[in-house]
């Protein structure tokens, strides 16, 4: 008689247990692998387009800071355009007192250049018809050009303010020139801004024509379709996950400069997004491991609990007849609290499990209460001083006698003065600057390149803003401040801030100490 070959109970149950068990890791791994990507790709986006709207703000400070130098010619320009002496001196003081323009020129209302500054093509006395002077002639407004090819065959940028006489007559336009492909301001303005993780920015005009990538062989190249390009020239602000000119997905924020109707964008490649995934992924596999191990010893043993009481059942169920039957199949109940256990023992893998994936959970870079940096944020951007090796200085505030605000008008009241005095700290606070709540009423500055002496300064002018400030149901505060500078070391900068902060505290507060 030919007998089949059958499966054995504890193998059967071994090869089911064991495929559930490793179809609910994988789909655990995956919706967490799913949820964590999407979680890090929306950050990306967001930041990026934070950056973005940053670099865009810094274009626009620079811009207008631009204007008001030129503003401040056209004045003195209206009443002396027939004076050569003046308008040579005004040419050469608006190219010596900063590094704004590259070069200056003053054109009557025909297009005819009273002087230029420097004049190494000798056009004084020329009649221009460059894009940009004949934009600015025809429009006769505050105006930043389109990209060009000036008469020296640069690509520039014309950045002009009309000259109007005190009676309203146009006389004429002052305006200086910005290199593109050459070194300017423009680019030193725009690569200052530090961001991490592979992150660059590119500016366009609204010809599609690239004034700023930090690869300096596509400068002046005209972009083909874009689509962050097109929302911001629309004066758009946002981010997008796109694909680039390569092919390469990116994930781009994109802001627009409303005063010159350029696009900023802010991208990097969505794969170096998602590198910190994979390395996690891979560490909480390796981690599941040993766990995983002990889980297979548990589902052996567990199998073999569940097959010896069913054995005992077939032979007992072979011998009915046998008087000691109902006494042996009583002692077989006592297997359902061995279910029990495996079924324990598989909850605390998944509990396991659990918190493995809960790890991966990001923490917030800001203080909810005043919006201003957190603890958090302010040691990642010391780091990033440290590491490039740059002088900065250190602001460190502290409310005078907030413990009495909180007592004698209520923690609500205390709350709107932390968000007072955070605003004020943001309104003084320049493109690159970082202000950071480090706890309770302590807030912190962060001034890169900025000498100890510039710093005082601007430490004076916030405290004099909290002064005059008025805190609703409060009234009038006052701040102690500590300036300390230096390069590197940035426990031995906070610790002499503090220090020079008890000192004016020591000394009277609602003053600056620095040191």
């Amino acid at each position: 008689m030919i007998r089949e070959r059958v499966v054995t109970l504890r193998g059967m149950l071994l090869v089911f247990v064991l495929l559930t068990t490793l179809a609910t890791l994988c789909n655990s791994l995956f919706v967490a692998y799913q949820v964590q990507r999407d979680a890090l790709i929306h950050s990306a986006r967001e930041a990026n387009s934070a950056y973005a709207a940053k670099v865009a703000s810094s274009i626009g400070e620079f811009l207008n800071s631009a204007h008001r130098h030129l503003s401040y010619s056209t004045a003195i320009l209206s009443r002396h355009m027939n004076d050569p002496q003046v308008i040579r001196a005004e040419a050469v003081r608006l190219q010596a007192q900063d590094a704004y323009f590259n070069s200056i020129a003053i054109v009557d209302a025909t297009g005819k250049v009273l002087q230029a500054y420097p004049d190494a093509l000798q056009i004084v006395g020329t009649t221009l018809r460059s894009e940009g002077i004949l934009q600015a002639l025809k429009e006769r407004r505050p105006l930043v050009s389109q990209a060009y090819e000036s008469v020296a065959g640069n690509l520039v940028v014309f950045i002009s303010q009309p000259i109007v006489s005190p009676s309203g007559e146009f006389l004429g336009v002052v305006g200086g020139s910005v290199y593109i492909v050459k070194q300017s301001m423009l680019h030193t303005i725009i690569s200052s801004h530090f961001h991490r993780d592979g992150t660059f920015a590119f500016v366009a005009d609204a010809n599609r024509r690239l004034l700023y990538h930090p690869n300096q062989s596509r400068l002046g190249e005209l972009l083909g379709r874009s689509a962050t390009v097109d929302a911001a020239l629309r004066g758009e602000s946002g981010a997008q996950e796109i694909v680039n000119y390569r092919g390469i997905p990116m994930l781009a924020g994109y802001a627009p400069v409303a005063d010159a109707n350029w696009a900023v964008v802010a991208q990097q490649p969505r794969e170096l997004t998602l590198v910190t995934l994979r390395e996690l992924m891979t560490s909480m596999l390796i981690g599941i491991i040993p766990a995983s191990l002990v889980g297979l010893v548990l589902i052996w043993a567990g199998a073999a609990l569940i097959s010896h009481p069913l054995q005992q059942l077939a032979k007992g169920a072979d011998k009915l007849s046998a008087p000691e039957t109902t006494a042996k199949l009583r002692e077989v109940k006592t297997w359902y609290a061995e279910a029990a256990a495996i079924r324990q023992a598989l909850l605390t893998g998944v509990q396991l499990l659990q918190q493995k994936l809960g790890r991966l959970s990001h923490e917030a870079q800001s203080d909810p209460l005043t919006g201003l940096a957190n603890r958090r944020a302010m040691d990642s951007a010391l780091e990033v001083l440290t590491r490039a090796n740059l002088h900065y200085s250190v602001l460190a505030l502290d409310i005078d006698y907030f413990k009495r605000v909180n007592d004698t008008y209520g923690h609500d009241a205390g709350d709107e003065a932390l968000k007072r005095v955070a605003a004020i700290l943001r309104q003084y606070s320049r493109g690159e600057d970082l202000a950071c709540r480090s706890g309770g009423e302590e807030f912190v500055l962060l001034l890169p390149d900025t000498p100890l002496e510039t710093a005082r300064g601007i430490a004076e002018r916030i405290r004099g803003a909290v002064e005059a400030a008025e805190v609703p149901r409060v009234g009038h505060l006052t701040i102690s401040i500590g300036a300390a500078s230096g390069v590197g070391e940035p426990e031995a900068i906070l610790k002499a801030a503090d220090e020079c902060l008890y000192r004016a505290k020591q000394s009277g507060r609602n003053r600056v100490v620095a040191g």
